[in-house]
């Protein structure tokens, strides 16, 4: 018994020493927390603007995640037969983001929320939004990108997500996200 006392008193010394912090990883983009429904639209910016990543974009959409673009997108004379926007889910809109993230040197955005429905658990948004991206093979091109979707976010264990984008408004001379979208689809 005694032996045994003297391992214990012996052994903690060495669990509770003090050690150095780690330093920051610069590499790492910050992790939003998704704790209010206005969060996801920070998550998404953070990721696509100032990480040039989709991390937190992925942890911003629900894993039910539904995408639908505008009646003028989806009819686009582009797009006829093509099925770009057929059974659109949070891996086809990963596989788009991660496409635009590859040819974007950097992208510059705006959302503009306010709330149509709200609820404890369940909030619809109406956000007028751009979208610029400077592309990668000619530096000095900026394509403009503008809409008016609607967002459902949901509350899904304490962490809000986007369930549904849908494009609902096109913006006169300018074609929307949802149009890029089907654009990357169809390339990749």
């Amino acid at each position: 018994m005694v032996l045994v006392l003297g391992l214990a008193v012996g052994g903690p010394a060495c669990l509770f020493e003090t050690r150095e912090d780690q330093p920051p990883d610069d590499s790492s983009c910050p992790v939003t927390i998704l704790n209010t429904p206005d969060a996801v639209f920070e998550a998404m910016e953070e990721a696509l603007e100032r990480c040039q990543q989709d991390a937190n974009y992925e942890r911003a959409l629900s894993a039910n995640f539904v995408f639908s673009p505008t009646l003028t997108d989806s009819l686009d004379q582009d797009f006829i037969g093509t099925g770009a926007f057929d059974n659109w889910t949070k891996e086809v809109e990963l596989d788009v983001t991660n496409s635009l993230l590859a040819e974007a040197r950097s992208l510059n955005m705006s959302f503009s929320p306010s709330r149509l429905i709200n609820q404890n658990t369940f909030v619809r948004f109406r956000v007028p939004y751009t979208l610029d991206v400077v592309t990668k093979a000619a530096p000095g091109d900026t394509a403009y990108y503008a809409g008016v979707a609607e967002f459902d976010v949901r509350n899904e264990g304490g962490n809000w997500r986007i369930t549904f984008w849908n494009e609902v408004e096109t913006v006169q001379g300018k074609s929307t996200w949802g149009y890029l979208r089907g654009v990357l689809r169809l390339r990749g």
